[in-house]
């Protein structure tokens, strides 16, 4: 079994939220992270504040499905499949919450990862969000 391809990489994280009669929200992420190359697969991880608690995300990267784990101060499970419903969850003070998403565009290529997608909750779409990851390896 061969050693998984590993380099450390600075990551730009670019987020919209649109929730329905709300005013857009963008956030706009600097930090550094890793890459990983196992087998044919790619994940990036990378360490963010929210709401003032640590959490780890790990992006399985794709160009048909791609996953992102959040775990620590959230914890989340937000898989994705273009132009499929897929079924997620989100861990809250009260238990686990069942999210589905509807992917409706994503894009992989070396570098750059995009997903947009409606997030469900209820059977009621809560917004819509577009994730922009571009990262670059690290000096």
């Amino acid at each position: 079994m061969s050693t998984p391809l590993q380099k450390t990489v600075n990551i730009r994280l670019v987020s919209t939220i649109r929730h329905p009669n709300v005013q857009e929200e963008t956030i706009n992420i600097e930090t550094k992270g890793t890459l990983t190359l196992k087998g044919k697969q790619y994940y990036l991880v990378y360490e963010e504040m929210q709401d003032e608690k640590n959490t780890r995300t790990t992006v399985k990267l794709g160009g048909q499905t791609a996953l992102i784990l959040r775990s620590g101060g959230v914890k989340m499970r937000l898989p994705f499949e273009r132009g499929e419903l897929q079924t997620g969850s989100y861990d809250t003070p009260y238990g686990i919450l069942m999210i589905t998403t509807n992917t409706k565009h994503l894009y992989f290529e070396e570098g750059h990862f995009q997903v947009e997608y409606e997030l469900i909750i209820n059977e009621e779409v809560a917004g819509t969000y577009t994730l922009e990851l571009i990262y670059t390896e690290a000096e």
